[in-house]
Order: structure tokens, then C-alpha cells, then sequence
């Protein structure tokens, strides 16, 4: 089975955010699944939607916060109704583009020279 990077939805295609509670997100038959108490599953349409509020009583596997990353979609971690924040996630942080970017500029004597001139 060959594998086929994730296009992530533009931001702007998604639905803004929803909130989970009270169940165990996982990834089941490739898709992004929140199991409740009774063992029912909900998909959830991970790729399209901007962000996921994670409320007291959610549990999540790394398979699925490493699709949720792979498909651009911000997690975060709050409280009931989303009062406080705990812990979030961040998109694209994984990339060290810019941070390579960054190190060249000031790596680079000419540039340096250009700036100061």
C-alpha cells in the first residue's frame, strides 16, 4: 500500500471549531472517531473542520492527534463549555522552514552587510 500525503482543506472550506467531551477519540477504519460510554461512534470530519475543543471527560490517542496534525486541524484542550484553556496544539508546527530561513539570514555576512548599508 503506497502512501499518499494528506492536501489539507484551506482554511477558509472548514467549519470553524467544535467541542468534544465525554468519550475516547481514535482513529477507526481511517476515519477520526469519537466512541462514547455505550460504545457508539461518531465520525467526525477531522480535515474539515479549523479546530477541535477537546472538554473534561475526552480522552484522544496519538494516532488520532497525528491525523489531526497531518490534515491542518488545530486541537485544543479546555474546560467545560470551553471556559478555560489548558493546552493546545499548534499547525504546522512541525515545519522548520521558516526557522531555516531565519538561521541563514543571520548566518549570512552579505546580508548582514546589505541591512547595515
Amino acid at each position: 500500500m503506497t502512501y499518499i500525503p494528506l492536501k489539507p482543506i484551506p482554511i477558509k472550506d472548514r467549519v470553524s471549531m467544535i467541542f468534544l467531551e465525554y468519550g475516547q477519540i481514535d482513529v477507526k477504519d481511517g476515519a477520526f472517531v469519537l466512541i462514547d460510554k455505550n460504545g457508539i461512534r461518531t465520525h467526525i470530519p477531522v480535515g474539515s473542520v479549523a479546530c477541535i475543543m477537546l472538554e473534561p471527560g475526552t480522552r484522544i490517542s496519538h494516532m488520532a492527534v497525528r491525523l489531526a496534525s497531518e490534515v491542518g486541524t488545530l486541537l485544543v484542550w479546555v474546560g467545560e463549555a470551553g471556559v478555560r484553556l489548558y493546552a493546545s496544539g499548534q499547525p504546522g508546527g512541525a515545519r522548520s522552514d521558516r526557522l531555516l530561513y531565519q538561521a541563514k539570514l543571520a548566518l549570512d555576512d552579505d546580508f548582514d552587510l546589505k541591512l547595515s548599508g
